[in-house]
């Protein structure tokens, strides 16, 4: 489990650098990766949490969304839980903030790419790979006939990175794909973008006599994780079992 944290982190930590010195477009709106009260933003609580309710919930979320179990904290009046979810990409749509789901969390993400590039098919049993080269690990076989979403073409590579049934999972060798019937003269591609990790969340509050659940995501451009735009969130209120 080390080695495939690690692996993500340098991935991530790639992507960032290449990222800075682009000058593409990037994913807007994220909250500010200091200061844990950002990781109740959309919650009724975040004005109640004292300093030490911050740094709890803080370090519980990073831990959630870094090993993919629930983390627990408490504060001196408030406690709570972080339950991570599902992974996505964001930052390959005409609106950054817009998430793909994505399979599995080791696909390599530190390459510009060509965006939105439509449906596809596969001409052969193809392997999916979790990055962009022969010497990358192939994550599944699609057979041939597949229809499959390409969300990015890297810029100067013949890879493109494709979504499966509304999910990301991997690279695909350009010569294997044509583009769907119909849709040849349609597929322009959008504009040179780099993907970003993102994770679903689930938090429970307790507050005193009050219990709070909201959902959103967070996202890891390399600067940490930092919640998506509170817009995304679903918040409700009701009693819950701790």
């Amino acid at each position: 489990m080390a080695g495939f944290w690690g692996r993500i982190a340098g991935i991530i930590v790639a992507a960032a650098a290449l990222g800075a010195c682009s000058g593409l477009p990037s994913m807007g709106g994220l909250g500010s990766s200091t200061g844990a009260a950002d990781f109740a933003v959309g919650s009724p609580i975040k004005n109640r949490l004292t300093g030490a309710d911050r740094d709890a919930l803080g370090e519980a979320f990073v831990r959630a969304m870094n090993e993919g179990a629930p983390a627990q904290w408490r504060g001196k009046r408030v406690a709570g839980v972080v339950m991570p979810g599902d992974y996505a990409l964001a930052n390959l749509k005409a609106d950054p903030n817009a998430r793909i789901p994505a399979a599995r969390a080791d696909l390599d993400l530190a390459h510009v790419m060509e965006t939105d590039l439509g449906p596809h098919v596969l001409t052969r049993n193809s392997n999916i790979r979790i990055g962009p080269g022969t010497e990358n690990t192939i994550a599944e076989v699609v057979p041939s006939g597949s229809g499959v979403d390409v969300v990015g073409r890297i810029d100067g590579k013949n890879w493109m990175l494709i979504a499966v049934d509304g999910a990301v999972r991997g690279y695909v060798f350009e010569n294997l794909l044509i583009k769907a019937p119909g849709t040849e003269l349609e597929l322009a591609g959008g504009p040179l973008r780099r993907p970003i990790l993102c994770r679903e969340f689930t938090q429970r509050v307790s507050a005193l006599s009050e219990r709070f659940e909201w959902r959103g995501a967070a996202c890891n451009d390399g600067a940490g994780w930092r919640l998506a735009p509170p817009e995304s969130m679903d918040l409700t209120e009701q009693p819950l079992e701790f």
